[in-house]
């Protein structure tokens, strides 16, 4: 679980990831360039677990970073990924039965937290609108668990803004799919703002631009899925400027 400030969300996320502390080999929380008293919440939950402190990055992008860390770091075949404003499904360890044949990647459907705000109740409304997005939808990397061999075999995560979706890409290319459990859902605990929608938008139509989506693909998505700044994003949006030290993209 990486974190990054994240003092806001970190208990809710940790009380119920403490739930099934007994039935998880190793935890590995990196604390990302950290000014808040996320460390203490982590010992506050977690007295023994293992802490890493990143006080500076080499990746362009922080995130990515931080998941290859955890991998490098980790002992066990099955590495679960955890953003820390995310909830933990008391039954999350039942989908390793669904980690077999070509399934490499799992990870129940995501839903946003509508108590949070107004904002929040009409995200969570909206994002019924994936169901009819062009090919459907596909995997939410905010929790999952991976297959290491699988993981290893394509190189592990990449110093992309969006490396859950270039995992998938490359895991397809590899010939092993990623699925969503339909019967499990876990929370986005996140609160949501005009502002930052816009530039999650944004950045989403760089990310598709990296991974060299096609046009008509982005453009049917933002019709569909009224979110006219990815195509925005997508066609105008200016590429991240080369990172400085300890200025890596969050």
């Amino acid at each position: 679980m990486p974190t990054h400030n994240e003092a806001e969300y970190l208990p809710s996320s940790l009380e119920s990831l403490k739930k099934i502390e007994d039935q998880i080999f190793e935890h590995i929380f990196i604390l990302d360039r950290c000014t808040d008293n996320s460390e203490a919440m982590v010992r506050q939950w977690f007295p023994h677990t293992t802490i890493v402190r990143k006080e500076t990055c080499k990746w362009k992008y922080s995130l990515a970073e931080n998941f290859q860390m955890g991998l490098e770091m980790s002992k066990g075949d099955i590495i679960c990924t955890h953003d820390a404003d995310a909830t933990t499904p008391p039954n999350l360890l039942s989908l390793l039965d669904e980690l077999k044949g070509n399934v490499a990647s799992v990870g129940p459907e995501l839903l946003t937290w509508k108590e949070a705000s107004l904002l929040n109740r009409l995200y969570y409304y909206w994002e019924k609108t994936r169901k009819f997005a062009p090919l459907g939808e596909e995997p939410w990397g905010a929790l999952r668990l991976i297959r290491r061999d699988c993981l290893e075999k394509v190189g592990g995560f990449k110093d992309v803004f969006a490396q859950e979706t270039q995992l998938d890409i490359e895991l397809r290319k590899a010939g092993y799919q990623s699925k969503v459990a339909k019967n499990m859902t876990y929370y986005h605990l996140r609160k949501f703002s005009f502002m930052k929608a816009i530039s999650s938008q944004m950045q989403a139509g760089k990310m598709r631009r990296q991974i060299k989506m096609p046009l008509w693909r982005v453009f049917g998505h933002a019709i569909i899925r009224l979110r006219p700044f990815i195509l925005y994003g997508y066609l105008c949006g200016k590429e991240d400027n080369p990172r400085k030290d300890n200025q890596c993209q969050q």
